[in-house]
């Protein structure tokens, strides 16, 4: 770069400064292009790069997030009978629940699917309305909650008066049996 006079007697390096910013959308554009290469080969590295231990936790971390996701449906469906077997289920509805449950816990919002492993659509009908209407609840529910609340509340009072009344009357125990025995020791004077 020289340091003779350019357009308007401004210097080359200012010359220079103003074709930059005239082609700028252009210059910007590569260097965009420049900087997603560079991030690109940036994560292939790191990818390559990581050890046998981060490795080892993603995986760890992929199996937490669902895992049964590994195993498939006709799997699953045995567990679910050996898992009857091993702890004595015997009723065949409950074998069957244990079978579906299974699948179901897989992906439970994919429900559908236990279509063909002949769940009855009353079954259906509850999982959907479970995945549908998730807080709905029956009203015999609430009611039950309300009274052991109240209950609980009721035994905490007792416990308290209970508690208060045995400091209150230990005192006036003491008091009584402290004039009891004054009483009883002091001479009869005829």
């Amino acid at each position: 770069m020289s340091d003779k006079p350019g357009v308007n007697g401004a210097s080359a390096p200012e010359t220079e400064k103003s074709d930059i910013a005239d082609r700028s959308p252009q210059y910007k554009e590569n260097q965009d292009t420049e900087r997603n290469k560079s991030a690109i080969s940036a994560r292939r590295n790191t990818s390559v790069t990581l050890s046998a231990a981060d490795r080892a936790r993603r995986n760890l971390n992929a199996k937490l997030q669902n895992p049964l996701e590994e195993f498939s449906d006709d799997q699953l469906m045995d567990m679910g009978q050996d898992y009857c077997k091993e702890h004595a289920i015997g009723e065949p509805d409950d074998v069957r629940a244990f079978r579906l449950g299974a699948v179901l816990a897989k992906d439970p919002p994919k429900y559908d699917r236990l279509v063909k492993f002949d769940a009855t659509p009353e079954e259906l009908e509850v999982l959907e309305k479970e995945f549908k209407n998730r807080w709905s609840q029956p009203p015999l529910l609430y009611l039950i909650i309300v009274l052991c609340s109240t209950c609980a509340a009721v035994q905490g009072m007792d416990e308290t008066v209970v508690n208060g009344a045995q400091l209150v009357t230990s005192t006036v125990l003491l008091q009584d049996t402290f004039l009891c025995l004054t009483v009883l020791h002091t001479p009869i004077r005829d």
